[in-house]
């Protein structure tokens, strides 16, 4: 899937607490997101599913303190303490349905904390 294809309106984040201390090592969430949730690799820390035709990805980071992060490339990140799933524009019932339960296997998972925002 191109960039194009992704039409985002908002993003459900999963981080590790409010500091954002806890990390998750690369290879862990990838093997998580590949084998449990069915996702594609797209790029480094970055990983891809349509469902009901909707494209719509999720995205590792390494946050600071405040939950902020900035980068030129995510290669070279060994952990992570941030996970940002994109809500597409073309949300349907099914798809967020889904959305939200992979959000929360994966804050389940590590014990993470789910902010759904709810702007969408």
């Amino acid at each position: 899937m191109s960039e194009s294809e992704f039409f985002l309106y908002d993003y459900i984040s999963i981080y590790s607490d409010e500091r954002y201390a806890g990390r998750i090592k690369t290879i862990d969430i990838e093997r998580f997101f590949i084998e449990v949730l069915a996702f594609e690799k797209t790029d480094s820390l970055k990983f891809s599913k349509v469902v009901s035709g909707e494209p719509f990805r999720a995205t590792g980071y390494l946050a600071n303190a405040q939950g902020g992060y900035a980068f030129d490339t995510l290669d070279g990140i060994e952990e992570i303490n941030l996970i940002e799933i994109d809500i597409p524009l073309q949300m349907n019932m099914e798809l967020e349905k889904f959305i939200l339960a992979a959000a929360y296997q994966i804050a389940k998972r590590y014990s993470w904390i789910v902010d759904e925002r709810r702007e969408y």
